[in-house]
């Protein structure tokens, strides 16, 4: 299993020398796999998914491509999927990403694909992959209401994305959030990034950052 769990995608130079480490190719010769459900489940102005894909194409020089999981089998996905080197997920709402995954099946030949492809999430697209926060958290610093039980509970962590950006919270929000879970809460900027490998301890990619577990600092 190989992640890059990000704020903001492939946003510096570290996290993409990072993920060329991981796929073991330069980025010019990377295809690209898009998971896109997570802006689904949200409204408003969505210029956030157009900046990040026209980044997206400036950096990735092999093929982009788009699968719905909403709109196929789970064959033709994993099918799909077989021919990338990456998958990318797409930010949006993490509770709405989770339960697509559950209801379309595509968590259950998750657990397969991560044994050979490389996962880059940004934002709710890293969130699933980790342990879901508190409810009282998620009111709180994100302003959402909870609609999925679980996440895909890959990486023992809350992640916390966009820390010190368009949501205003910072450290005593992060420690605050920490008390109400045993789990460590890593909550980084959108400069940032986790890489995870197998179940080793993730890796900080980024200096902002903020990692805290029962109401501490780490």
């Amino acid at each position: 299993m190989k992640l890059i769990l990000t704020s903001s995608g492939l946003a510096n130079e570290e996290i993409i020398t990072a993920l060329e480490e991981m796929v073991g190719k330069p980025r010019q010769d990377i295809n690209m796999i898009v998971i896109n459900e997570a802006i689904k489940g949200e409204s408003g102005d969505m210029r956030w998914f157009t900046d990040e894909l026209e980044r997206l194409s400036h950096i990735i020089g092999g093929k982009i491509e788009f699968v719905d999981l909403q709109a196929h089998d789970m064959k033709y996905v994993k099918a799909r999927i077989a021919t990338a080197d990456m998958i990318f997920c797409f930010g949006g709402n993490t509770d709405y990403l989770a339960n697509v995954f559950l209801k379309t099946g595509f968590a259950e030949i998750l657990p397969e694909i991560l044994k050979e492809k490389v996962w880059v999430g940004s934002s709710a697209g890293s969130c699933v992959m980790c342990y879901k926060e508190p409810d009282e958290v998620q009111e709180v610093i994100y302003k959402e209401k909870r609609m999925a039980d679980h996440f895909m509970e890959y990486v023992p962590i809350i992640f916390l994305p966009h820390l010190h950006g368009c949501y205003k919270f910072g450290q005593a929000e992060v420690v605050q959030a920490s008390e109400k879970t045993d789990l460590p809460v890593y909550a980084v900027s959108d400069n940032c990034a986790l890489k995870v490998i197998d179940h080793e301890e993730p890796v900080i990619l980024g200096t902002d950052y903020i990692i805290a577990q029962k109401g501490e600092l780490k």
